[in-house]
């Protein structure tokens, strides 16, 4: 009876993290922790010359002028931000349900409980917009090495 009881609860115990593993709430969890503030403002001001460039012809094609394109798009991170921050939680949780398992799930919430996870995504923004930096130092240097050959391909395929 003891050696029942015994492998009765070692079975329990061992099993008891997969009983407990709540996809929702796990997905709900990591996206809190990679959908925040600081990552998506530090997403949308790496964007921010383009935003205020797109935002600019957009409005002037209602004939409207922005005076201070820097103050307008400041203004417009504040009214915006925190919205779009729960916003885009909820998406992206649905979108870590949809792409991972529930195993997978509660390992990456489980490393972002972590110090080295925590690191990990205080690190993100910086990462984020260096990134961002060096893509378009990347993107510039593609762009005049492709340009070269596209224009002899342009030529010698008879576009013009």
């Amino acid at each position: 009876m003891k050696k029942n009881t015994c492998a009765c609860v070692v079975a329990l115990t061992c099993f008891s993290s997969v009983l407990q593993a709540d996809p929702t709430k796990n997905a709900d969890y990591i996206a809190s922790q990679t959908v925040t503030r600081a990552m998506l403002e530090g997403a949308l001001t790496a964007q921010r010359p383009l935003i205020i460039w797109a935002t600019q012809n957009e409005l002037r094609t209602m004939g409207i002028t922005i005076l201070d394109p820097d103050r307008f798009f400041d203004l417009f991170m504040e009214e915006f931000i925190d919205e779009f921050v729960k916003t885009m939680q909820g998406q992206t949780a649905s979108i870590y349900i949809d792409n991972f398992s529930e195993q997978q799930l509660e390992d990456i919430a489980s490393f972002f409980k972590t110090d080295s996870g925590q690191a990990y995504l205080l690190a993100t923004p910086t990462l984020m917009m260096e990134g961002a930096r060096m893509g378009q130092i990347a993107g510039y240097q593609a762009g005049v090495k492709a340009g070269k050959r596209l224009a002899e391909r342009i030529e010698s395929e008879g576009i013009i």
